[in-house]
């Protein structure tokens, strides 16, 4: 098991954290999503998973899911 943070911009309130947790548990191999909502900054997300993931697939994730963005 492993963890990782990313840095999430475009989250305004906890509907925003809602729609990015259930995208990224839908990822394989991720078990578990942590977002600490920043208003008018980016936000910490720590993500659980099985294996180390690629960012890419994150930020897809992210992207199909609303107007969401690594910070990178």
């Amino acid at each position: 098991m492993t963890g990782q943070t990313f840095a999430v911009d475009g989250l305004r309130c906890g509907g925003c954290v809602n729609i990015v947790k259930q995208a990224l548990l839908g990822l394989d191999g991720v078990s578990g999503v942590e977002v600490a909502l920043q208003k008018g900054s980016s936000s910490p997300v720590r993500v659980q998973a099985d294996r180390v993931l690629d960012p890419d697939r994150v930020q897809a994730a992210l992207a199909a899911s609303g107007n969401f963005r690594l910070q990178r």
